[in-house]
């Protein structure tokens, strides 16, 4: 272990004991050092969220406010929110450095009220919120529509509860907001609460008011996908010490925070905005760490309770840029397992639900581009040839499926690509053929066939037989996508051909904007069974799109398709843009970027040693909010999207720590 982690061990066994002196309040994380304060005030919120979990049971908060309670699993739905019900309080929230341990400051008046100390227990799925306060405080906890519940105060009386409740989600609830995608079974959760404190109906319908008395007092929910798992993770969280389970998951944290890099030792002290930076990247790992399923996988927000293929590459970069291959390698064990399983990958995969998955539109090709890079760069990064061994049969299906849809020797949008989802690319576009997955192919295919070629694991033939197809594709790809001096987006001569629009498929109805099957109809629109009764969508336009995100991905891939002088010209066009308009739009005619184009712009201007570089970094790095994370999409510069997103948040640090590297390294 490192003397810096060792350190931090060394705080946590002075702070378990120490009163802070401010009203006679105990606050357990006060006087260590930690991120700076982020301010809460009721009845507002600036939208940044921080999450804790262990990989079993997650939470998402919001300053004092619990917006959402889940697990396990982490594709499980939320049990509701828990809100501080305090007019014209504010709060002081900070997190302990390396760790998912928050600390919230409650004041009123000028007035001390109460010091909360928020965790997931590293060991139990079990969220503990420790509360000391001098004046009474309410909490009210909001259930998700359609759960069960009841009273089971016996439960843990003879620990010295004063109340409890168990929560049933029954089978069938929707685990997603969007889809249909029921759950397969039950999920059971159980409130419990100790000290000065009164239980009662809140005002709203079903909702439980948690009234804290000066004193001491501890709320914990715990989760289980079964009955007993659920009962039996209380009784053993509420035997312990809370202190005790503090100490452990600082100590859990501590260890994680070991493997990754030690950026205040490595940074050269004269790197711009240095404090923010070292900060911002404790955050990013941990922030991720804490969305990170026990299956491997890694969430893609609050409102997305499975693992999305393309967040994982984008996640697995800044992962790795952080020094924590390990959780790289845990992501590809997880789609290893589901592909083991049922032989494919869709779009996103649910964390211990067997079989359910989320269908878009062209799942067979892009997200198995992103599976193989991400492969064979942590094959690059580790050198552990054994694992991609084991995993090449899952690469090779990656290869393969794929290649039914080559229509001209390109290759269609997956439906679901961030900027598909955000509207600055028409879903109408998706049979185009798309330069990225095209690039993605040839790059990832490349990789494969001289993988399987290296170690034996193709005959002549076949090896033979790719490699022409492959030469074919990349003989095409400039003639396909590169449109004088400028790489477009997608090619509508794809979509024009008999074989390249399918009668049916599964994703979004392009008239009732919702996830199920559709038909394509005679204007060339796909619409789901209900809306075909209705008046038809007219034909839509035929446009070719040069996305600011698509422009910026051969660098950041390293593609061997075109060159980084032939791409400067398109990357300096972007610059002057952005020096004339001040915004950095996805799209010309759009003033929506998404959140990632920041960190693609950087990594690019950095790969070209572009003098814009420096302006860019500061930039990427002011946009990160207070609790050091990037939102999925920003409006001229202002998060309007998911927030504490991994997928963005990776590629930026990802771009920001290639900039410092480059800059530093060529003085």
């Amino acid at each position: 272990m490192r003397a810096s982690a060792l350190a931090v061990f060394s705080w946590v066994l002075g702070f378990v004991c120490f009163a802070a002196q401010a009203a006679g309040l105990a606050g357990p994380l006060h006087g260590i050092a930690s991120s700076p304060p982020r301010t809460w005030t009721a009845g507002e919120t600036n939208g940044s969220v921080h999450c804790m979990g262990n990989g079993c049971l997650c939470v998402y908060g919001q300053g004092p406010d619990l917006i959402q309670i889940f697990g396990p699993t982490y594709s499980t739905t939320t049990i509701g929110r828990v809100s501080l019900e305090l007019p014209g309080a504010t709060c002081e929230s900070r997190r302990v450095p390396g760790a998912a341990i928050w600390e919230h400051r409650i004041s009123a008046d000028g007035r001390l009220i109460a010091v909360l100390t928020d965790f997931v227990d590293s060991e139990l799925a079990c969220f503990v919120r420790q509360i000391d306060c001098v004046e009474p405080v309410d909490f009210v906890f909001h259930p998700e529509a359609g759960l069960r519940r009841a009273d089971n105060a016996a439960l843990v009386r003879d620990a010295g509860a004063k109340a409890a409740f168990l929560l049933e989600t029954p089978i069938g609830k929707p685990s997603v907001p969007f889809g249909n995608y029921p759950i397969p079974f039950a999920f059971f959760n159980q409130f419990a609460c100790f000290g000065n404190v009164e239980v009662a109906p809140g005002q709203e319908e079903g909702s439980i008011r948690f009234r804290f008395g000066p004193g001491k007092g501890t709320l914990y929910v715990s989760g289980g996908p079964e009955l007993e798992a659920c009962l039996k993770t209380m009784e053993t969280a509420v035997s312990l010490d809370c202190t005790a389970i503090l100490a452990r998951t600082q100590a859990w944290w501590v260890d994680f925070t070991a493997q990754g890099r030690d950026f205040a030792a490595e940074l050269p002290a004269d790197v711009p905005m240095r404090d923010r930076l070292v900060q911002v990247l404790d955050d990013v790992a941990v922030m991720i760490k804490a969305q990170q399923a026990a299956e491997g996988g890694v969430l893609a927000g609050y409102p997305y309770h499975l693992g999305y293929v393309r967040d994982q590459y984008g996640t697995h970069r800044g992962l790795v840029a952080l020094g924590h291959e390990e959780m790289s390698r845990d992501i590809l064990s997880f789609y290893f397992n589901v592909f083991g399983a049922y032989n494919q990958i869709h779009n996103a995969q649910a964390f211990g639900m067997p079989g359910l998955f989320h269908v878009h539109e062209n799942d067979e090709v892009e997200i198995t581009g992103y599976i193989t890079l991400q492969a064979f760069d942590y094959l690059a990064r580790s050198g552990d040839t054994e694992f991609l061994t084991r995993i090449f049969p899952m690469l090779e299906w990656a290869w393969e499926v794929q290649q039914r849809h080559l229509v001209m020797d390109m290759l269609p949008f997956n439906g679901d690509e961030t900027y598909v989802a955000g509207g600055i690319l028409p879903r109408t576009a998706l049979n185009d053929g798309s330069a990225e997955a095209t690039m993605l192919f040839i790059d990832g295919g490349a990789r494969v066939i001289a993988f399987a070629a290296e170690h034996g694991l193709w005959n002549a033939e076949r090896i033979q037989k790719s490699r022409e197809l492959l030469d074919r594709v990349r003989g095409s790809f400039r003639g396909n996508f590169w449109r004088g001096e400028r790489l477009i987006t997608n090619n509508p001569l794809r979509a024009e051909q008999p074989n390249a629009q399918p009668r049916v498929r599964h994703g979004v109805c392009e008239a009732c904007v919702t996830v199920q099957w559709t038909q394509r109809t005679d204007q060339g629109r796909y619409v789901c069974t209900d809306c075909l009764n209705r008046a038809p969508l007219p034909k839509a336009e035929t446009k070719v799109y040069t996305l600011q995100s698509v422009s910026l991905t051969p660098l950041y891939f390293h593609s061997a398709l075109l060159t980084p002088e032939e791409l400067r010209p398109q990357v300096q066009a972007i610059v002057d843009a952005y020096n004339r308009t001040g915004g950095l739009p996805s799209r010309p005619d759009s003033d929506v970027s998404v959140g990632y184009d920041y960190g693609l712009l950087l990594y690019a201007l950095t790969e070209l040693g572009h003098p814009m570089a420096h302006e860019l970094y500061l930039k990427t790095l002011q946009l990160a909010d207070d609790t050091g994370a990037w939102a999925e999409y920003y409006r001229n510069h202002v998060p309007a999207g998911t927030r504490c997103r991994p997928w963005e948040s990776a590629i930026n640090v990802e771009a920001l720590l290639h900039w410092v590297a480059k800059e530093y390294r060529t003085r």
